[in-house]
């Protein structure tokens, strides 16, 4: 008897123990996934600006962000090479052998070129939110969970530099510093997303897009809306500088809406009464 209220015993006392762990045991998984997606859009924005070529060298610092696209004249950009290939050269090689998928790439021709596709199947560990991922059939394109921000309306990254409603990521060429009158640290480059994801590799909206604020359109933050969706009621977003910043569900759109612009307060969109 005194045996069978032993075992008894351990057994709630396992139950208590578990009950009383496993919350915390979630909310710290929780917050480790936060912090290494904020990771992810922080080494995204830092590799945007770094220099990949000749005509982007050393010495000239962090001057720009690149377009958005592989512009091959002709080729619209949902049909190009997304700007995860310009910065295929300066990523952890620890994480993935971007040196090899460079190689089979050719970036002269449409994302949908078989040997493209190929490349294209690669996951790139860097651009996944490790929180709630999104699930790729096998044989399937590996996808993206953070898009570049390319202004204030759904089709904004098609907009010239000196749209008011233009952001940091154009599809056609790249955004110099210089030209972020509002300032570095006060325009968004990257953003989660887990709204029809698309491939890493596909140009369009797949990787770049715009916050739309058209009538109808989704919520700009939140499960279901246009960012976010990975942690309930947030979405995480790199900045032009560097920083990353976390926006809720609660946030007014105008906020969002400024901040996706390059333009100074006296152009911004949302800015003027």
């Amino acid at each position: 008897m005194a045996r069978r209220v032993t075992i008894i015993g351990a057994v709630l006392l396992f139950v208590f123990v578990v009950a009383v762990l496993l919350p915390f045991i979630a909310k710290a998984r929780r917050q480790a996934n936060v912090a290494a997606s904020q990771n992810n859009l922080r080494e995204l924005s830092l590799f945007a600006a770094r220099p990949t070529s000749p005509q982007r060298a050393p010495a000239k610092g962090f001057t720009e962000v690149p377009a958005g696209t592989v512009v091959v004249p002709g080729v619209p950009p949902e049909e190009r090479l997304s700007w995860v290939v310009t910065m295929l050269p300066v990523l952890d090689q620890r994480n993935v052998d971007s040196a090899r998928l460079l190689a089979a790439l050719d970036t002269t021709k449409p994302w949908s070129f078989e040997p493209n596709q190929a490349a294209g199947r690669v996951p790139i560990p860097m651009l996944l939110c490790p929180e709630n991922a999104p699930e790729v059939p096998p044989g399937a394109a590996a996808v993206t969970s953070y898009v570049g921000i390319g202004g204030l309306g759904a089709n904004a990254a098609t907009l010239p530099l000196d749209a008011p409603r233009a952001g940091a990521m154009r599809y056609d060429a790249p955004t110099p510093f210089e030209r972020i009158t509002d300032g570095t640290s006060q325009t968004l480059l990257f953003g989660e997303t887990r709204n029809e994801v698309g491939p890493w590799l596909r140009g369009g909206p797949s990787t770049v897009r715009g916050l739309d604020d058209a009538p109808g359109a989704l919520p700009l933050v939140g499960t279901g809306g246009q960012f976010g969706g990975y942690f309930s009621g947030t979405a995480n977003f790199a900045m032009c500088d560097g920083s990353v910043r976390t926006f809720t569900s609660a946030v007014e759109p105008k906020v969002l809406f400024g901040l996706s612009t390059i333009a100074g307060k006296d152009t911004d969109p949302m800015m003027i009464d």
